[in-house]
């Protein structure tokens, strides 16, 4: 069984949240937060490096259209 989110997790999702908070142009909520905590936590660091270069390429999709 994988231990509760430590900090070194949250040092690994600080990016991904980042790009959240940029994209949504707010804060997360606590909810929010520990949804993404728990998500993270199961990545690889590959896998981590894939999902923030795909979330980036969303947004800057997105940011062009607008």
């Amino acid at each position: 069984m994988r231990p509760e989110v430590g900090i070194e997790d949250h040092k690994r999702g600080s990016e991904i949240k980042k790009i959240f908070t940029d994209a949504l142009q707010r804060d997360l909520s606590s909810d929010e937060n520990l949804l993404i905590n728990k998500w993270i936590q199961h990545f690889t660091h590959e896998e981590r490096a894939t999902i923030i270069n795909m979330m980036k390429e969303l947004v800057n999709k997105h940011k062009r259209h607008d």
